[in-house]
């Protein structure tokens, strides 16, 4: 319950990015300042292009032309790759790096980094409180604690609207990136296996994080809806019926980034992974960037945010659901003041996530939450279902509520293969990796922060379950 509380305390700052980012894609607030590098005396020739549109490849009367970068002022010679040539107001100027080029014309990167969070040189700088994002974080938490406000009443009806209207607007967006310019070299890129990666451990530590984020297992949420099941259900089916959707609906996301990501490193003219970003990049960064060169970009930018929307809230108040159950049953909350006192503590600790150092402490956070917290969690449950309870026992429990039987393979697995192969992959994270998705040049000693949250969480919890229950419960 520890690892979702504290994740869902940063994941209502990525929903109030959301929030504010849907008003920004209203207004294009991340190409205000457009042309703003943009200095006659650095051109290098007129052109009848479109503004913001890159010449590429570079065609040959302009290779070896001296140039001078107008976003750093550095010197060079056009050539063939790695320079890139943008056009604005009738002029054509040259860029030594694709960091440049984008920054030239008003770069997502440069709005959310700087201008949107104020992102500070390291984490030990708090820097400004953001204040226009408490807007959108007390937007998110609102809406987060009125979906569980009366229990499953509400969650159903929520889950209702924040299940199909984003599988409606997925389903929009893959049509429209698949009939961009380039979406075909992304989609190659995205189902082209590179099979060498599957002997690297940091890629199952990746996939078997994400899954168990995406099926939130380790999270305790399986364990509080659970409660309101009826004795005989179908639980092997409902788990396969569970997987099997959540796949195709990774898929079709990956289906819907990817061609748009085809279509933005076809404009460049680079290779993919040069405009591929991975965590908040890919989002607030490559996607804007995307749906700003888009005809209609203010209908797809608010339909891209409010998509992340509400397939985030889903999420969030799981885990807030989660969080409150415990609290209920140990103290005998009432269900709205378990979720005021959860809620309320989770908002008020994610007050520092709305300073210059927010995504510092977010990423490392998030880093440590799921490739250690949730992998832990789910490798202690699995020792204790296999080894303690019993593996066999637990089969045939499920085999008995099931519409099919287990066979023995469930056994293996849940005793050896998923224990051993989290082992492997938690050994080869501690042992050869020292830097979290975010890649922000985080030193070790600023890791203390992630490994004193995983320390203080079984301790907490620990505390908390010998605490005196508070009243008379109901048998």
């Amino acid at each position: 319950m520890g690892v979702g509380f504290i994740i869902v305390t940063y994941y209502a700052i990525i929903m109030s990015w959301s929030v504010n980012y849907t008003w920004e894609a209203a207004t294009l607030g991340w190409q205000s300042d457009r042309g703003e590098y943009a200095n006659v005396e650095y051109s290098v020739g007129a052109t009848d292009l479109a503004d913001m549109e890159v010449l590429t490849p570079v065609p040959p009367e302009y290779l070896g032309m001296e140039f001078t970068d107008p976003v750093d002022g550095t010197h060079g010679l056009v050539q063939e790759s790695g320079t890139f040539l943008v056009a604005w107001q009738g002029h054509l100027y040259a860029m030594s790096s694709l960091a440049n080029a984008d920054t030239f014309m008003s770069s997502p990167g440069d709005f959310f980094y700087n201008d949107f969070l104020g992102l500070t040189s390291e984490p030990w700088d708090m820097g400004t409180f953001r204040w226009p994002l408490l807007l959108g974080f007390i937007i998110s938490w609102v809406w987060i604690v009125a979906s569980v406000w009366k229990g499953t009443k509400t969650v159903s009806k929520v889950v209702y609207y924040t299940v199909f209207i984003p599988w409606g607007l997925l389903i929009l967006f893959i049509i429209r990136g698949l009939t961009l310019p380039g979406a075909g070299a992304g989609i190659s890129f995205y189902l082209t296996p590179e099979w060498n990666r599957l002997f690297s451990a940091d890629i199952w530590l990746a996939a078997i994080s994400q899954v168990f984020f995406s099926l939130s297992v380790g999270f305790a949420i399986m364990i509080a809806y659970g409660s309101f099941l009826p004795r005989k259900t179908n639980l092997a089916g409902y788990a396969i019926l569970i997987g099997v959707a959540d796949a195709p609906t990774a898929f079709c996301g990956g289906l819907a980034v990817f061609s748009a990501l085809g279509y933005q490193a076809t404009r460049m003219g680079v290779h993919i992974t040069e405009v591929a970003q991975s965590g908040p990049g890919l989002a607030f960064v490559a996607y804007p960037h995307i749906i700003g060169n888009l005809p209609g970009a203010r209908v797809f930018g608010v339909l891209f945010f409010l998509m992340l929307l509400t397939l985030a809230v889903d999420s969030a108040f799981s885990l807030l659901a989660a969080a409150t159950a415990a609290v209920k049953d140990k103290w005998n909350f009432s269900h709205k003041r378990a979720n005021l006192t959860v809620g309320g503590l989770a908002f008020l600790l994610g007050l520092p996530m709305l300073s210059g150092a927010g995504l510092y402490i977010l990423d490392i956070a998030d880093h440590f939450m799921n490739s250690f917290g949730l992998t832990i969690v789910v490798l202690v449950e699995t020792l204790m279902i296999g080894w303690s309870i019993g593996a066999e026992d637990q089969r045939k429990y499920i085999s008995r509520n099931s519409a099919f039987r287990l066979g023995r393979w469930w056994n293996i697995c849940v005793r050896w293969l998923i224990p051993m192969g989290i082992i492997w992959m938690l050994f080869d994270e501690i042992t050869c990796r020292a830097v979290p998705y975010g890649s922000f040049g985080l030193r070790s000693q600023e890791f203390l922060f992630g490994w004193l949250l995983l320390v203080l969480l079984p301790i907490a919890g620990d505390l908390l379950a010998a605490s005196k229950p508070r009243g008379d419960f109901p048998e």
